[in-house]
């Protein structure tokens, strides 16, 4: 069963952007790199108890299937997604359908209830980008002379700049930190850099959009001994705009404040 979490909002990214080299990935312990997720919300079909709506897979024919899950639950990154798959459980059985409704919770949450229910093999989970991450992913890929077979399951962006062997990641100065950003949607990473471009133009000038898993990033963050490491602080996500203004509307404004 699942809660709906309540996540607070942050306004877009703004700092002083800066060239971190390019330098082996920090290693975090487990715990640390799901503390990443918990600012990231996914969204995810139950009934009006929390309790998760299962998809029907299809069993497909002349092929052995044994590995095969019979139901399917999805994480959605874009909440229009969730919001289209709820539409169409209600077309097709309105008797659950008319219970059921989009939850928000976080990434952190989905991972564990995957992690609790690995050895459910009637049970298949996925996370599910958007189509428009998708097809950013395969451009990106495109451009640097990649193949879509290279596509990730889940892509994440981040930019790089420099030239050579001073080529690192543009990092993002915050609150005196100094933050490692990979976005859900490139979208908002190019607004990222447009709006740098207007303060720092020899920074982001040059910057190039580059694109990889979410899995290949969470796995080299871990570290092997699990020991832990204060530059956990340095990795951030960004979830896609999308999701966080379908949070914002869904949260309970603060109550205004009397007048003095």
């Amino acid at each position: 069963m699942f809660s709906p979490t309540k996540f607070a909002v942050t306004a877009a990214l703004v700092g002083t952007m800066a060239m971190a080299p390019a330098t082996r990935a920090w290693a975090l312990t487990e715990a640390q790199v799901m503390e990443r997720l918990n600012g990231v919300p996914v969204f995810t079909i139950t009934d009006a108890q929390g309790t998760p709506l299962l998809g029907t897979l299809p069993k497909p024919q002349g092929q052995a299937s044994a590995n095969q899950p019979d139901q399917l639950l999805l994480f959605f990154l874009n909440p229009a997604d969730a919001e289209t798959t709820l539409g169409q459980i209600r077309q097709r059985t309105p008797d659950v359908g008319g219970r059921a409704r989009v939850t928000v919770i976080s990434m952190n949450d989905a991972y564990k209830a995957i992690e609790k229910n690995k050895d459910n093999k009637k049970v298949g989970f996925r996370i599910v980008p958007s189509q428009a991450s998708l097809d950013s992913a395969k451009q990106v890929l495109s451009a640097n002379g990649r193949g879509s077979d290279r596509l990730p399951t889940v892509p994440v962006f981040f930019a790089v700049g420099g030239q050579g062997n001073n080529q690192g990641m543009l990092t993002l100065e915050q609150g005196g930190k100094q933050l490692v950003p990979f976005f859900f949607e490139r979208s908002d990473l190019q607004a990222m850099l447009d709006r740098a471009r207007q303060g720092q133009p020899q920074v982001a000038q040059n910057a190039k959009i580059q694109v990889t898993s979410l899995f290949q990033v969470l796995d080299a963050m871990v570290s092997k001994d699990n020991k832990a490491n204060p530059d956990a602080e340095r990795f951030t996500f960004i979830p896609g705009r999308s999701a966080v203004e379908f949070v914002s509307r869904q949260q309970p404004a603060a109550p205004a404040q009397p007048r003095r």
